[in-house]
């Protein structure tokens, strides 16, 4: 029986001193959350919570990281010392904007879309969305062109079927953005706010912590960075409780498996603190799970980016419009991502995503 506790003692302590926990911070030394790493073949390895840990690097000796406002780097994990990783901000930025005397206020936004698992991206989506926001009737509408890709036909079909309407929405401009629902929880008393020494402002409800906000005034950008499922949860909780209380029956409330969901956005900001729709820089989500079926991790990674906006009329819309009816394929996403600066995807998940539209590499 000794023996045998020993043993397994042996293989508890193997095991932890297996996993290798490694955080991601930026160059001022604050973490980054919701942070995609791969592994050279473009597998999932995991994903940094808010505090930007990797909790195992799972042996893998090249880890691949992608994060919308950050450079995507490889890291050899045999030279990180400290468990730190430090990841590059991305220079991209709006081109000014000229404010001008007409009905529509137009949007372009940029969108890609990668599924990866343990073996590899199953799935990619890609393309442009023209959004129009109507100034007098605060209405906006939104066209999507896209370009999607699976492994094979049958799971392209269902991905694009059942999640593709998904992704092209949350490729749209919004005027209820991340930031302004939290300020709303604020105001309600379901969600708190705390400033930290570093500026930063601590999102949490009664329970943990959800995420945060940073306003750089002097950049003028406003980062808001929190798990919107666990935002969620916490309003149907919220609900369920008062709907218990009122009518004294128990209120079932069903809560999300993911281990990990991200939500990260980044608006222009003016002195005051204000935004608007066509402030939008960047946002990405990211959901982290896991198949029991198949025993197989899996990650959706969405990325936005706004390219254009203007103020036009309708007759320039229309025209607008139809310049672009340019057929949207792989080659054009790529030469629209370079036309526009957009960061390009890690190599490891390039080479997957080439590998999906039978491309050479380049």
């Amino acid at each position: 029986m000794r023996k045998l506790y020993f043993l397994l003692l042996f293989v508890l302590l193997a095991m932890v001193a297996h996993a290798q926990r490694i955080q991601v911070v930026d160059t001022d030394g604050m973490p980054i959350g919701a942070v995609c790493v791969t592994n050279e073949k473009g597998a999932l390895v995991g994903t940094t919570d808010q505090d930007g840990w990797l909790d195992d690097a799972k042996g893998v000796k090249h880890l691949y990281l992608s994060h919308v406002a950050f450079k995507a780097m490889q890291v050899d994990v045999d030279t990180i010392t400290d468990q730190r990783v430090v990841m590059q901000e991305e220079e991209f930025e709006l081109s000014e904007l000229v404010v001008k005397p007409k009905e529509l206020l137009y949007v372009q936004t940029y969108f890609r879309c990668v599924y990866v698992c343990d073996e590899g991206p199953l799935y990619f989506r890609a393309g442009v969305v023209d959004n129009t926001y109507e100034i007098a009737k605060r209405k906006i509408s939104a066209k999507t062109r896209s370009v999607a890709k699976g492994q094979n036909g049958l799971l392209r079909f269902l991905l694009s079927t059942l999640v593709g309407g998904y992704i092209d929405k949350w490729a749209r401009v919004d005027t209820t953005t991340q930031y302004k629902k939290v300020i709303k929880g604020v105001e309600q008393g379901s969600l708190f706010l705390a400033d930290e020494p570093s500026g930063r402002r601590v999102v949490s409800d009664t329970i943990s912590v959800l995420g945060y906000i940073d306003d750089d005034l002097q950049a003028g950008q406003r980062t808001t960075s929190f798990d919107i499922w666990g935002y969620s949860d916490h309003v149907k909780a919220t609900e369920a409780a008062a709907k218990e209380a009122k009518t004294g029956k128990k209120q079932k409330v069903k809560m999300h498996k993911s281990a990990n969901r991200g939500y990260y956005e980044v608006y222009n900001i003016n002195e005051s603190g204000q935004s608007r729709i066509d402030d939008l820089v960047m946002k990405q989500i990211l959901v982290a799970g896991h198949f029991d079926r198949t025993d197989q991790d899996y990650i959706i990674l969405l990325e936005t980016y706004t390219i254009g906006r203007d103020y036009i009329d309708k007759k320039e819309f229309k025209q607008t419009r139809k310049e672009n009816e340019v057929e949207m394929d792989i080659n054009e996403l790529r030469r629209l991502e370079q036309v526009h600066h957009i960061p390009p995807l890690a190599l490891n998940l390039k080479a997957a995503v080439d590998q999906l539209f039978k491309l050479d590499k380049e």
